[in-house]
């Protein structure tokens, strides 16, 4: 996903036997500081598990004087985001009271290990980021192979449970041998009544981040090869003043909109989403653009209507958009089909399993003290 947005959980359903829970997550960013999906993931996890009745505090990097976001309590420590993997006090301070700490990649998961191992909480292991060898074309080999074993460390270290949001995910968790029930997969949610179809779908789109890791050098090549389709890119990153130069005359680049309604509306209007991607945990933009009655050309493993392509694989996708480009009822039944698909994506249902998660978590706990 790259765009914050609200999601409007729904009030939750009384539960008089069950006392509300204390959780702390730690993440290395929160808004109004943002760098990618990870940041509105635990957004709206913060949101929802305050909706269901529960305790919830973010702690995070920053600006100490911002001690709430949109309702949701923070704590920000006034360091980066790197140096947070050595402030485990700080976590274990703020988590003295929690029933759980729940902490996410990358910078965040050894202080939350050493505050819980301290303190004897749960914790729980929030995957958002597991890119493995593609880590070796998005720094180098040199300094890929320092992320992906720094990358292995942070993932096998001990927890309570792991979550991924996807079971590709998981597989690659299984692959790099970091894999230990009861580690399990529970999908995101995306905003749901947020997103609509424009009758007029005007172009192919890219949104994300703007690096090798999401394919955006495919998506350049496919956009020269096909003059005569519009293609919309909007995202951000180190490469964008790179791209933006040396787009073809068929792309237009911009920067990822500040403003929801407008971030939306790029969606909708869209045709096809082109989502060549080599390494995700998810890829939440992929059910956004579904839900907004897009058509797919991806290499993502999610289930969607349009054209599944192989990495790096220029000529393949380039036929695959020309096909669906030139067939708008096509187009228009994918997104169709899609936007059914996407429905099952809810952030109320993920905060509702995660709070079970939790409370299994506290009840093994006080079994094996009895």
């Amino acid at each position: 996903m790259d765009t914050l947005s609200p999601s409007a959980p729904t009030s939750p359903a009384p539960r008089h036997s069950q006392r509300p829970l204390k959780v702390l997550l730690v993440h290395e960013l929160f808004p109004p500081d943002f760098a990618g999906g990870g940041e509105y993931i635990v957004v709206e996890i913060a949101r929802h598990l305050q909706a269901l009745g529960h305790d919830v505090t973010v702690l995070t990097t920053g600006d100490p004087s911002i001690t709430e976001h949109e309702g949701m309590r923070t704590k920000r420590l006034p360091i980066s985001r790197y140096r947070l993997n050595l402030a485990w006090k700080a976590v274990a301070a703020e988590a003295r009271d929690a029933d759980v700490i729940h902490g996410f990649t990358y910078h965040a998961l050894y202080p939350s290990h050493r505050a819980a191992r301290a303190l004897g909480k749960p914790f729980v292991c929030g995957i958002l980021g597991l890119f493995g060898d593609v880590w070796l074309e998005m720094r180098g080999p040199v300094i890929g192979r320092m992320y992906r074993a720094a990358e292995k460390f942070l993932v096998g270290l001990p927890s309570d449970i792991k979550l991924h949001l996807s079971e590709f995910s998981q597989e690659e968790s299984q692959r790099l041998g970091v894999h230990r029930p009861p580690d399990r997969v529970l999908e995101p949610g995306i905003s749901l009544g947020e997103y609509y179809a424009k009758s007029d779908k005007e172009y192919v789109l890219f949104t994300g981040k703007l690096d090798v890791r999401k394919g955006i050098d495919t998506v350049m090549q496919v956009a020269r090869e096909l003059p005569d389709v519009p293609f919309r890119v909007v995202g951000w990153g180190e490469r964008f003043d790179e791209l933006a130069a040396a787009s073809p005359r068929n792309m237009r680049v911009e920067q990822r909109p500040t403003d929801r309604n407008n971030y939306l509306s790029v969606l909708a209007a869209a045709r096809i989403l082109l989502f060549p991607t080599k390494a995700e945990t998810f890829g939440l933009v992929l059910p956004e653009a579904m839900a907004s009655g897009c058509a797919i050309v991806s290499t993502s493993p999610l289930p969607f209507e349009g054209v599944r392509v192989r990495q790096d694989d220029v000529e393949g996708t380039r036929r695959a958009v020309r096909s669906l480009w030139d067939d708008p009822e096509l187009c228009a039944q994918c997104g169709r089909q899609n936007q059914i698909t996407a429905r099952r994506y809810d952030w109320k249902r993920h905060a509702d399993e995660l709070e079970q998660v939790y409370r299994g978590l506290l009840d093994r706990r006080r079994s094996a003290a009895a």
